[in-house]
C-alpha cells in the first residue's frame, strides 16, 4: 500500500471517477474558502449593496425619479449612470486594502506598501507586488475570491437592470400580452458580463499557473512561450478596452438625443446598462496592460492616480451636496433626487471605507519597518533603495512625496494615536448631541403674550364653533346632507389627487360641496392637499380654473431632491453640537413649506408668515369665501400613540379623544404652514416636529392614515345638537392607494359574483412568511385603522342618516397583484378566472379613459408614493379623472349634494 490515496492496484476507471470525484471536492472546498476570505474584506461593500437594492425594490419614489429623469432631466439620468460605473469601482476596489492588510491568504507579507502625500499632511496609500512573490511557493493569488470581489461591481449593474425593468413593467405590462421574454433578454443581458468575468479571471489564472510551473522547472523556452501568449491574449483584451469605452461614449451620446419613454427607451437604457458593465469587466482585468503597452495612459491610469480620481469625486460630490443645500434656500435648480441620492451614499461609503482602510494600513506600515530592522528570514523583505525605485510612483519629481521606508513606523504610531483621540472624541460628540436640547426641528410658538380662546364665543382672530355651526345649517337645510371630507397619506402623490379631485368636485357642483362640508380631515400627503386647497381658495375664490393651474404648479415642484439634500447635508450637521444652534426652527420640513407657500400665493419668500393657525384660516380662507368655510382639521402623530389635532375653529370641548389641542396651545401659536407641515413628516424623509412643553409628532399615518377619525369624532360632537340630527351624514373619503383600489375591486367582484360560497372568504394557498417578515408587515402596515373605519361607514349605511362615498384612484390591476395583497394564491380555479375577467374589463375601462395609445411615445405613468412626480404621472391624473371610471363615484357624491 503506498501513501497515495488511489492505489495503483485499483482498476483505471475506479481510479480516474475517484479523482474526478476529488477533484470536484478540492475545487468546492476552494470556492468556499475564496468566498470566506471574500466575506471577511467585503462586508462593508456588502452591506451598501443591500442598501441599494432595499432602495430600488421598497421604494416607490425610485420608480417616479427614472421615468422623470427620462421625460425632462436626461443630465440628471447621465450623472447616475456615471454614479453606479463610480460605485461599481469603488465597491469591488477597497475591499482590496482589508483583504491584502488582514494577511488573508498569506497575502500581507507579499506585497509593500506606500504612502504618497498629496497635499499638506494627506496621505494617499497604496500597494504593490513584490516581484519575488511569482516564485513564492508559500502565496498564490485567490482567483476564486478575486471574482467573488469584482463580481461587487456587476451586482450594481444587475440591479439598475432590474430598477429599469421594475420602472418600465407597468407600462410594457400594458401593451404586451407577456413579458416574459423582455424579463428573460434583461435577465441574459445582467449575466453575460459575470460569465465573461468568470472566463477571463480563469484564462489569467492559467496563465499564471503555467508561468510559474514554468518557472520552477527552469524551462526558459516554454516560460518564453507561455509570456508571449500572455501578452497577445492581454494586448487584445486591452485593445476591448479601449473599443468598449468608445461605444460606450457613443451608445450616451445616443441617449442624449433619442431617449424617450417608450420600448425603444427601454432598451436603450438595458443596453447602456449592459455596456457599462462589460467596460467594467474589462477595465478591471486589462486596466493594468493598458498601462503597460502605452506609457502615455500612465499618468491617468495608475493606482495612484486612481486614488485621486476616487477622491476628486468625493470632493465634486460633497461640493454638490454643499450647492443642493444652498439651492434649497436660494430656490436655485436641483438635480434629480436619485442622483442625489447615490451621491449621498458614495461619500458615506468613501469616509468608512477610506476610514478602515487607514487603520488596516497602519499597522501594515508599522510591521514593514520591524522587517527592516529584524528580517524574519535573516534579510529584511524590502530595501529602502527597492521601496523607492520600484514603487509605483516612477517619476523623480515625486519620490519626495513617497513616505520613507524608515519613517513608516514612527508615521504609524503617530496616526494612530492621532486617529484614536479623535474616535473618542467623535464618540463623546456623538454622545453629547443626543442629550442636547434643540430647537432645529421645533415650531416656533408666536404670540405668547395674546389670551387664547377659551370660550365658543366669536372672538377677533377665530371663528368660533358656535358662529360655525350656524353658517352650515344655514348651508344645509333640514334633510339635506353634510359633508365631512378625508383624505389618505400617500406623499405628493397623494397631495395633487386629493387636489384635482376636490376641484373637480367644486367645479361639478359649482361650489355647493364645500357649502355643505363640515369638515376637511386627512393624514400626511392627503391633509397636505387638503389644506393646499384650502389656500388655493381663499387666494383664487371660486376661480376653479386658476387654481386647477396652480395644482399644476404645485405637482410639477422637485420636494424630493430638497428633502434628500438637507437630510444629509445642513440638518444632518445641525444634529451635532455645537451646530444644532444653528438656524433655530429651519428645517427641511420648514423649507418644504416655503416652496409650498410660494407657489401657491406667487411670492418669492425666503421665510414663512407668522399668523397663527387659527387666525389664518378665518382671514385668508374663511373670511374671503363669504364667511364659510369647511373646518380644517390637521392630524399628525404624537410619539406616546396620542394625536395631534389643529384644529381652525375655537373650541373648549374636547372634540377629539385621545389627542393633543395643538391649535389652542397655552404659551403662544403654531404658524398654519408649520402647523401643516407637522401632519407630513415620513420618518427618515422628514424629522420629527418638536412643540415645546407637548413632545414630539410625526406624519399623521402613524396612527391613521385617512383622516376618518377625527372626522367621526367631529360628527360624534355634532350629532349632539338636536338641530344636525335633523340632516344626513356624509363620508367622503378620497383614497390614492394601490391596495385601496385592489380592496375595493375585490368587494365590487365579491357583490357581483353569482358563487357566493366562494367569494364570501376566498380561500388561498398562503405564501409562507417567517415569523419576524411577518411582525415587520404587520407593524409597518399604515392601514389598519383606515380599513376598519372604512368597514364600519359601510356598515352604518343601513342607517338612514349615515352614507359613505369613497373616492378611489384607480390602477392598472392583475390577478397577480390581487394574490400578492391576499397574501396567496385563490385556491379555486373557476373563481380565480372569474376574478381575473373582472379585472381584465376594468384594466380595459381604465386603458379607455387614459387615451395612452401614442406609439412614439407612453403619456401617462401610474403614481406612486412619491415627493417628486413626473410629467406622465400629472397626466394620468388627467386623464383618470375624466374618464368613466372616475365619473361613475364623481356622480355618487354629487348626487348627494342639493
Amino acid at each position: 500500500m503506498t501513501d497515495n490515496p488511489y492505489n495503483a492496484s485499483e482498476p483505471s476507471d475506479q481510479r480516474e471517477e475517484g479523482t474526478s470525484k476529488y477533484l470536484i471536492v478540492e475545487y468546492l472546498n476552494s470556492l468556499i474558502i475564496g468566498f470566506g476570505r471574500f466575506l471577511k474584506s467585503s462586508y462593508l461593500s456588502i452591506t451598501f449593496i443591500v442598501i441599494i437594492l432595499l432602495l430600488v425594490q421598497s421604494l416607490d419614489q425610485a420608480n417616479t425619479l427614472l421615468v422623470d429623469m427620462i421625460e425632462g432631466d436626461k443630465q440628471s439620468l447621465a450623472l447616475c449612470f456615471l454614479m453606479i460605473a463610480f460605485f461599481a469601482a469603488v465597491l469591488s476596489h477597497y475591499p482590496l486594502y482589508i483583504y491584502y492588510s488582514k494577511d488573508l491568504n498569506k497575502s500581507k507579507n507579499n506585497h509593500v506598501w506606500y504612502a504618497y502625500k498629496l497635499w499638506f499632511r494627506y496621505y494617499i496609500f497604496n500597494y504593490k507586488v513584490l516581484e519575488k512573490t511569482y516564485t513564492d511557493k508559500d502565496y498564490e493569488q485567490d482567483y476564486k475570491a478575486k471574482f467573488f470581489r469584482q463580481l461587487l461591481g456587476l451586482i450594481i449593474f444587475s440591479i439598475w437592470h432590474y430598477y429599469i425593468y421594475q420602472t418600465f413593467y407597468p407600462k410594457l405590462n400594458e401593451a404586451l400580452e407577456s413579458v416574459d421574454l423582455i424579463r428573460n433578454i434583461t435577465i441574459v443581458l445582467a449575466l453575460v458580463p459575470a460569465i465573461g468575468l468568470i472566463i477571463l479571471l480563469h484564462r489569467l489564472h492559467i496563465f499564471q499557473i503555467k508561468k510559474r510551473s514554468a518557472k520552477l522547472q527552469d524551462n526558459e523556452d516554454l516560460y518564453n512561450t507561455i509570456k508571449d501568449k500572455r501578452q497577445s491574449f492581454t494586448k487584445a483584451g486591452a485593445l476591448a478596452l479601449l473599443i468598449t469605452l468608445g461605444v460606450v461614449l457613443f451608445t450616451a451620446i445616443l441617449a442624449l438625443v433619442l431617449l424617450k419613454f417608450n420600448m425603444q427607451g427601454y432598451w436603450l437604457l438595458q443596453i447602456m446598462t449592459f455596456l457599462l458593465a462589460v467596460l467594467y469587466v474589462l477595465f478591471r482585468i486589462f486596466r493594468i496592460f493598458v498601462i503597460s503597452y502605452s506609457f502615455r495612459f500612465y499618468h491617468f491610469s495608475n493606482h495612484v492616480a486612481f486614488l485621486r480620481f476616487y477622491l476628486a469625486v468625493f470632493v465634486i460630490l460633497v461640493l454638490h451636496l454643499m450647492y443642493s443645500n444652498i439651492a434649497v434656500y436660494y430656490n436655485l435648480p436641483l438635480a434629480n433626487a436619485m442622483f442625489i441620492l447615490l451621491s449621498c451614499f458614495f461619500i458615506i461609503y468613501y469616509i468608512l471605507a477610506c476610514s478602515l482602510k487607514y487603520y488596516f494600513v497602519l499597522g501594515v506600515f508599522k510591521d514593514q519597518k520591524d522587517d527592516l530592522l529584524h528580517p524574519s528570514d535573516g534579510e529584511p523583505k524590502i530595501t529602502p533603495k527597492a521601496y523607492l525605485y520600484k514603487s509605483i510612483v516612477i517619476h523623480k519629481k515625486n519620490r519626495v512625496n513617497l513616505l520613507p521606508l524608515e519613517r513608516q513606523k514612527a508615521f504609524a504610531n503617530r496616526r494612530r494615536r492621532w486617529a484614536s483621540l479623535l474616535t473618542i472624541g467623535f464618540i463623546i460628540l456623538c454622545f453629547i448631541s443626543m442629550n442636547v436640547e434643540t430647537k432645529v426641528h421645533e415650531l416656533e410658538l408666536f404670540n405668547a403674550e395674546e389670551e387664547v380662546c377659551t370660550t365658543l364665543d366669536d372672538e377677533k382672530d377665530a371663528v368660533s364653533m358656535t358662529a360655525f355651526k350656524s353658517q352650515l345649517l344655514t348651508h344645509v337645510p333640514e334633510g339635506e346632507n353634510i359633508v365631512f371630507v378625508a383624505a389618505h397619506g400617500g406623499g405628493l402623490k397623494a397631495n395633487i389627487w386629493t387636489m384635482k379631485v376636490i376641484n373637480d368636485l367644486q367645479i361639478k357642483s359649482q361650489g355647493q360641496f364645500f357649502k355643505q362640508s363640515a369638515s376637511l380631515s386627512g393624514a400626511s400627503g392627503g391633509m397636505m392637499g387638503l389644506s393646499m386647497y384650502s389656500v388655493l381658495s381663499g387666494v383664487y375664490p371660486k376661480d376653479y380654473n386658476r387654481i386647477a393651474m396652480e395644482i399644476d404648479s404645485v405637482a410639477c415642484e422637485n420636494f424630493a431632491s430638497r428633502d434628500i439634500a438637507m437630510t444629509f447635508g445642513y440638518d444632518f450637521i445641525r444634529k451635532l453640537a455645537p451646530f444644532h444652534t444653528l438656524g433655530n426652527y429651519r428645517d427641511r420640513s420648514y423649507y418644504a413649506m416655503v416652496r409650498y407657500r410660494n407657489v401657491l400665493v406667487d411670492r418669492n419668500d425666503k421665510t414663512l408668515t407668522t399668523e397663527g393657525y387659527k387666525k389664518y384660516w378665518k382671514h385668508n380662507i374663511y373670511n374671503t369665501n363669504d364667511q364659510y368655510f369647511p373646518s380644517l382639521i390637521v392630524n399628525t402623530a404624537k410619539t406616546s400613540g396620542k394625536r395631534g389635532v389643529f384644529y381652525s375653529l375655537a373650541y373648549d370641548d374636547q372634540i377629539f379623544s385621545n389627542s393633543d389641542k395643538l391649535s389652542q396651545i397655552n404659551d403662544g401659536e403654531i404658524a398654519f404652514y408649520e402647523a401643516v407641515s407637522s401632519t407630513n413628516r415620513f420618518p427618515a424623509l422628514s424629522p420629527a416636529a418638536k412643540i415645546k412643553g407637548y413632545g414630539h409628532y410625526i406624519d399623521a399615518g402613524a396612527i391613521d392614515n385617512s383622516g376618518l377619525l377625527s372626522s367621526l369624532d367631529l360628527y360624534t360632537y355634532l350629532e349632539k345638537d338636536s338641530l344636525f340630527q335633523k340632516r344626513k351624514k356624509v363620508f367622503v373619503e378620497i383614497l390614492n392607494g394601490r391596495s385601496s383600489y385592489i380592496a375595493h375591486l375585490i368587494r365590487e367582484f365579491k357583490k357581483q359574483s353569482t358563487n357566493t360560497n366562494f367569494t364570501r372568504h376566498i380561500l388561498i394557498d398562503e405564501i409562507e412568511q417567517d415569523n419576524i417578515v411577518a411582525d415587520i408587515k404587520t407593524g409597518l402596515n399604515l392601514d389598519k385603522i383606515p380599513n376598519y373605519l372604512n368597514d364600519l361607514l359601510q356598515g352604518w349605511e343601513a342607517n338612514e342618516n349615515i352614507m359613505y362615498l369613497p373616492i378611489y384612484l384607480p390602477f392598472h390591476i392583475d390577478i397577480e397583484d390581487v394574490e400578492n395583497y391576499i397574501g396567496g394564491s385563490i385556491i379555486c380555479e373557476e373563481l380565480r378566472d372569474d376574478l381575473n375577467h373582472f379585472l381584465q374589463s376594468k384594466n380595459q375601462q381604465l386603458k379607455i379613459d387614459l387615451k395612452d395609445n401614442d406609439p412614439e411615445v407612453w403619456l401617462t405613468y401610474e403614481p406612486t408614493l412619491a415627493r417628486h412626480l413626473s410629467k406622465s404621472t400629472i397626466a394620468y391624473y388627467d386623464n383618470v379623472i375624466d374618464g368613466v371610471l372616475m365619473q361613475a363615484q364623481i356622480e355618487e357624491v354629487l348626487k348627494v349634494l342639493q
